[in-house]
């Protein structure tokens, strides 16, 4: 069996006198150095999402194509534009079950696709398999309606406000769908640049789309400013970010081990039946 994740410290990366940007963009999620050869060296945070209904259970009209935040009194309020300071990304697959409305798989957060996503049902991604595999499978095989149900989330951690003069709130940001790409395009660009995260700014709009006779909405990124990082402030915001990981990380991989080990019983039961 692989080894379990296990989530770096980053305090130290961060207050060191010579950063090592490349550790700590990895340590960040928002570089990936798994391809590297030797040779080269949230779950109780408030969600930043665009309102996709038109309605609440109880019939009032809601702001669909707006940012829907939490401010500092926890109350939730909508925005066409909010401006994101993001500190941490992570990778995570999850399975989303409409009948029981819950998920029925999910993934440990993880820095980099190089890394082995534990499910909670004891298998790797939640079953996803790469393109090649899946082009290889016949159009009508049930599979593919399957491999199309597992989706593929940008976790961002960071903090949101509704203007300028706002307090900034931590939130968590599920990209996924027609968010990833953006995501993934804007993160690059950052470190093409050399910028790290969590100086970065965004103002996040929304872009009105259409495919066939369905509208939806998707997330406008533009670059606001760059702005300096204060180890007495941000430290321990970002050690609270990472902690959530750790803790959501933990859940699952212990779901994990409590799956792998059922399916081991199983098979010395079967084994000693035959």
């Amino acid at each position: 069996m692989a080894e379990l994740a296990v989530m770096p410290s980053i305090t130290d990366l961060v207050t060191a006198k010579n950063i090592d940007t490349d550790a700590l963009m990895a340590a960040l999620g928002q570089k990936d150095l798994s391809s590297r050869t030797s040779e080269g060296g949230s779950s109780f945070l408030p969600r930043l999402a665009i309102e996709h209904n038109t309605e609440d259970d109880e019939g009032t009209s809601l702001p669909r194509g707006q940012w829907r935040i939490q401010d500092e009194s926890g109350e939730t309020v909508y925005s066409k534009t909010v401006i994101f300071r993001p500190f941490l990304r992570r990778y995570m697959y999850s399975v989303w079950d409409q009948s029981e409305q819950n998920y029925s798989s999910m993934t440990i957060q993880a820095a980099s696709f190089g890394d082995s996503f534990f499910d909670t049902t004891g298998g790797l991604k939640c079953g996803k398999i790469d393109r090649k595999e899946l082009e290889k499978l016949a159009a009508d095989d049930p599979a593919r309606t399957l491999q199309a149900g597992i989706k593929c989330s940008q976790v961002l951690y960071g903090t949101v406000a509704a203007s300028d003069d706002g307090v900034a709130v931590p939130h968590v940001w599920y990209a996924r769908g027609s968010n990833f790409m953006p995501v993934s395009d804007w993160i690059k660009t950052l470190e093409k640049q050399g910028k790290l995260l969590f100086n970065t700014r965004a103002t996040l709009g929304t872009l009105r789309q259409k495919y066939g006779g369905n509208v939806f909405y998707k997330a406008k990124i533009d670059v606001k400013d760059y702005v300096e990082f204060t180890p007495k402030g941000d430290v321990p915001l970002l050690e609270s970010f990472m902690d959530l990981v750790n803790k959501h990380n933990s859940q699952i991989e212990d779901k994990y081990r409590e799956t792998r080990q059922d399916f081991e019983d199983v098979e010395v039961v079967e084994a000693l039946d035959e």
